[in-house]
């Protein structure tokens, strides 16, 4: 199991990193932070470990290192190091669950890229919530459809209504991508 980070150096947002980083860990852990701290690449470093892939690690050197990355993990009472390029061995027991999971485990019949995954802003676990989130792109589709007639007319914002104008932007900063059709 992984205990603590006991080291990351030349990695991402982490210049080299100890004070602090020997906090202990659990055997589920959940990493919150603001944009840009660092999450994505701590899931990186940790997937590169379970998958065994180097390049996982290597393609997030920081910017103007002079050093390749180098990471150091308590793991199970001892120390297990991503070193000259490489791990010791990839420990295929840890498991990350962060959007490249979802890409590469969950089918929902649309293909969610890197653009998309920018907006991306929601997941919904349960029926109850799946059966909840069509009820609301069933209002949310005649409103999009609306905007973008009405912006192809160029009225788009005399025709609503104050709140109808609220729910179009709610929706459409909420939906990955939005596109018109004409007719």
């Amino acid at each position: 199991m992984l205990e603590r980070i006991q080291l990351l150096r030349n990695i991402g947002q982490f210049d080299s990193v100890n004070a602090g980083a020997q906090l202990p860990l659990a055997k589920l852990t959940l990493i919150y932070a603001e944009n840009g701290r660092g999450k994505t690449t701590l899931a990186s470093i940790l997937r590169s470990l379970g998958t065994g892939v180097a390049d996982l690690v290597l393609e997030r050197r920081r910017l103007g290192a002079a050093n390749p990355p180098h990471v150091v993990l308590g793991i199970a009472g001892t120390t297990v190091q991503f070193h000259n390029g490489a791990w010791p061995a990839p420990m295929p027991e840890i498991a990350i669950f962060d959007d490249a999971f979802v890409a590469a485990n969950v089918c929902s019949g649309v293909e969610i890229g890197a653009g998309h995954r920018q907006n991306l802003h929601e997941l919904i676990l349960g029926a109850q919530g799946v059966a909840l989130n069509a009820a609301l792109q069933g209002h949310v589709a005649p409103i999009e459809e609306h905007t973008c007639s009405a912006s192809m007319q160029g009225s788009a914002w005399r025709l609503l209504a104050p709140s109808t104008i609220v729910a179009v932007l709610l929706a459409t900063t909420t939906s990955s991508s939005t596109t018109c059709r004409s007719r």
